[in-house]
Parts: structure tokens; C-alpha cells; sequence
């Protein structure tokens, strides 16, 4: 219907000029202009709140797909280091994937350090069975260091937890602003490190090279880095200005997976009175954002894992991840004074946020 109306409308701007008619030509063209540039302020306007509801309102993502094929689960548990997560945690997210009405998509486990959380990869090492049923799960791990002996280390205690034969991610994490050459060009190391780890692709150990940090002026580098197939950023409803005006458009110019973590700032967001903000809420904020594929978070206890995975299995009957009066009020609260809310010196570059 809209390209037929397209094409009448310029049916007439032709019979116009075939008139020599410069009033109505001028006339028309402006009118066309007028509502091509509204068209486009109100796609930029959908995409600040979640883009096309009907292709972000999803529980998987096949931006990142495990050895058999299948897509992620856009909800990834991670191991926590600030609380204590039952072995049984990793087993019952992979039951209620399985469990779901949509079962073609996979579980999605995080563990930033293999030595943290003995419990939580106890879970985790027993989520499948055999070699079969690994290809149908995505493990990522990583470490900090940046020279090739202790990324070869990391990446061998990683692979104790997964199967011992491959990574689906790994990540070098907590890329910092001083690991830059400039504001585009990442630093010899760094480039040496993430070189050191496409090395493990070309050997079947590794699938998807990732990276992480807390700059968001980092992140916009790592967006346009070539060598990189996702990026891990932080990003909440406290936290979002320097997301959404440096990293963010990098990535999805580039088409980079963002991978957003502290989506509950440490679970200082659901702790607030006023308004109340549950777990689901910070999860689904997130996934709001276009760029955002993959909201890792780290549920504590089954009861948050609940609350954390509603959103998604209810995802189908939605078309938007929450409306547009919440999302308004939410950031008109937590948004307008990100300085405000750093007492807690969760913002290590506030400077990004002003």
C-alpha cells in the first residue's frame, strides 16, 4: 500500500511538470521532504525506545548461535561475585529453556573467572551430557591479561568447565581508555591480544572474539574494530546518556552485538522506593535498546531467575518490552542526574555520562 501511494504521488508530481506547473512542483517536492524527515525522526524515536517492537520483541537471537546452529537465549546467566549461586542455578535456566514453548533456542552461560564461583560451574559443567548435546549450549569466559601465556592459561580453565574442546566466546575483558591509541585506534597490546585470541579460531577453540569494558568511549572503538564479533558494555536505566550517545551507534552501524551487563547497577536499582523497579524491569530496559542482543545478569537465587526470565516467555504476546509511559518514567527518574547516583562509584568514567 505504501509504495502504490509512493507512486501516485509522484504520478502526479510528473504530470505537474509536464504542465509547467513550478508552483505545485515546488509545492509537492516540499511536501514530500516534509514527510520523508518525519518518517525519519520517528523511526529515530521508536529505535531510542526499542526500534520495530516486532523484531526486538524476541527471546533469542541468531546474531550469536551455538555449534549446532541454534540461537542464544538473549537472557545469559553469569556466575556472581557478590553473592553465593546454588549448583543447581545452571540447571534450572537450561529446564526452563527446554521447558519452554519455544524450545529452539539455546542457554547462554558467562563466567568471568573459573576460580570465582565453585558452585554456580559445578552447575554449569553438568548442563549437558555429551558431546552432542554441548553443541547445543554457548559458553563464554575470558580473562584481563593481554599476553599470549596467560590468555593460553584463561583460556584452558575455561574450557575445564564447557566440554574441554572449545569456547564460544571469549572475551577480553575490562578494556580500559588507556589501552587506546587514539579515540578510534586500538593500542598495540590490546590488537596483539585480540590477534593472540583469533589464533584459537583458526583452531576450532574458540567461535565468537568478544570484548568488554566500562568506558563507553572504549566501547565505541571496540564497535569498529573488524576483528571483533560482539562487545560487552554496561548499561541501565541510571547509566545510559554515554551508552546511548558514544558506544551504542557505533555498534549498531557496525551491526556489533552488544552484550549489556550491571543492568541492575549491582542491584542498587530494585533496592529504590520510588518507582518500584523489580528485576524483570532492569532486563527488559535494556533489551529495549536496539543495540542491545544480550542482557547478561547474574540471578543470585531461583526466585530472581524467575522474575529475570518472565519477561522473555511472555515476550510473545507483547509488542513492546515495556511501554512507553514506564520507560518515560523510568528515565525521567533514574536518567536526569547520572552523576547523582554515583555514590555508589559504580560510574568509573562519569565524565562519559555528562
Amino acid at each position: 500500500m505504501r509504495f502504490l501511494v509512493f507512486v501516485l504521488q509522484w504520478v502526479v508530481f510528473v504530470l505537474c511538470a509536464l504542465l509547467d506547473d513550478r508552483n505545485s512542483c515546488c509545492a509537492f517536492v516540499s511536501h514530500i521532504m516534509s514527510h520523508q524527515s518525519h518518517q525519519s525522526s520517528d523511526v529515530l524515536m521508536m529505535a531510542s525506545k526499542g526500534g520495530d517492537a516486532d523484531k526486538n520483541v524476541r527471546m533469542f537471537t541468531d546474531k550469536l548461535v551455538t555449534a549446532s546452529g541454534k540461537p542464544v537465549c538473549r537472557y545469559a546467566l553469569g556466575g556472581a561475585a557478590r553473592s553465593t549461586q546454588s549448583e543447581y542455578l545452571p540447571l534450572k535456566y537450561r529446564d526452563m529453556l527446554q521447558n519452554a514453548d519455544d524450545d529452539t533456542g539455546a542457554p547462554f552461560y558467562f563466567y568471568y573467572n573459573p576460580h570465582r564461583y565453585p558452585q554456580f560451574l559445578s552447575g554449569v559443567s553438568q548442563a549437558f551430557d555429551d558431546s552432542t548435546a554441548r553443541r547445543d549450549i554457548f559458553f563464554a569466559s575470558g580473562g584481563t591479561e593481554r599476553s599470549p601465556a596467560a590468555l593460553d592459561q584463561r583460556l584452558d580453565d575455561a574450557l575445564a568447565f564447557c566440554g574441554g574442546e572449545y569456547l564460544d566466546g571469549f572475551v577480553l575483558e575490562y578494556v580500559c581508555q588507556d589501552e587506546l591509541d587514539s579515540d578510534t585506534q586500538l593500542g598495540k597490546e590490546l590488537q596483539n591480544a585480540i590477534d593472540h585470541v583469533q589464533s584459537y579460531v583458526r583452531e576450532n577453540r574458540v567461535r565468537y572474539v568478544m570484548a568488554s569494558t566500562h568506558s563507553h568511549r572504549v566501547g565505541r572503538a571496540l564497535a569498529g574494530a573488524a576483528s571483533l564479533d560482539a562487545i560487552m558494555l554496561r548499561y541501565n536505566m541510571s547509566h545510559r546518556k554515554a551508552a546511548e550517545t558514544i558506544s551504542f551507534p557505533e555498534a549498531l552501524e557496525n551491526n556489533i552485538p552488544v552484550l549489556a551487563f550491571t543492568t541492575t547497577r549491582w542491584n542498587g536499582l530494585q533496592r529504590e522506593a520510588s518507582p518500584t523497579v523489580t528485576t524483570a524491569d532492569c532486563i527488559t530496559f535494556a533489551l529495549q535498546h536496539p543495540s542491545v542482543e544480550v542482557v547478561l545478569h547474574s540471578a543470585r537465587d531461583e526466585d530472581e531467575l524467575d522474575d529475570a526470565l518472565l519477561p522473555l516467555f511472555d515476550c510473545s504476546d507483547n509488542i513492546h518490552w515495556m511501554s512507553d509511559s514506564k520507560y518515560n518514567d523510568l528515565c525521567a527518574y533514574y536518567g536526569s542526574d547520572e552523576i547523582a547516583w554515583n555514590d555508589d562509584d559504580y560510574d568509573e568514567y562519569p565524565d562519559e555520562s555528562r
